[in-house]
């Protein structure tokens, strides 16, 4: 990536690009005393991927509470099955910390929907999809960007799975890991090139 970089790519060029997701990693968590120490283990990263994940409802007028969470550092992505762990204090500081980046793609919808679990007043968020548009992107969103920033094609089949499962299925695995993973890559991507 550079300051020349595509701003703009179609759902053809997409299909194009060679496949990718996460490798690393990934750390379960199912219980609130893991979970509060997985907290502590992140606070040492400066820079965090974020993204949550809701069980859908296809009923007007349902809405599901946030099942999961993801967090990535630069050594590993941390998931939060907050359903199993119940509320958790150290993740309400962890969004109110002012000295730790937290970088997700429409991020807003995620920090209201936890809201509605943990009360917090977030510091230092950064929503990609805005900071994109700042800079003259014109293709935003996890896909797009992930194709123009990080030259991949990822997979968003999962999405509209059923997060509320007893047990995660590795594809849902792989797909949350991913959207975390992709949000703190392209953010440490766009820091070298672009002002926000």
């Amino acid at each position: 990536m550079n300051e020349n970089t595509l701003k703009s790519i179609s759902n053809e060029e997409i299909r194009e690009l060679p496949g990718g997701k996460y490798k690393g990693e990934v750390v379960l968590l199912k219980n609130k005393n893991e979970a509060e120490k997985a907290i502590e283990e992140i606070r040492s990263c400066q820079v965090l991927g974020m993204d949550t994940e809701t069980k859908p409802a296809f009923r007007k007028g349902v809405f599901n509470p946030v099942a999961l969470v993801q967090i990535a550092t630069d050594k590993k992505v941390y998931l939060f099955r907050v359903l199993k762990t119940g509320p958790l204090p150290g993740l309400a500081k962890l969004l109110e910390d002012k000295s730790t980046v937290k970088v997700g793609i429409a991020i807003g919808d995620d920090l209201k929907d936890l809201k509605k679990e943990i009360p917090f007043r977030e510091n230092n968020v950064v929503d990609l999809n805005i900071m994109a548009q700042q800079n003259g992107f014109v293709s935003i969103g996890a896909k797009k960007l992930s194709a123009l920033v990080l030259g991949i094609r990822i997979s968003k089949g999962q999405q509209v799975s059923n997060w509320e499962n007893k047990e995660l299925s590795r594809a849902q695995i792989d797909y949350a890991a991913t959207d975390a993973w992709l949000c703190r890559e392209i953010y440490i991507r766009f820091a070298k090139y672009y002002k926000f």
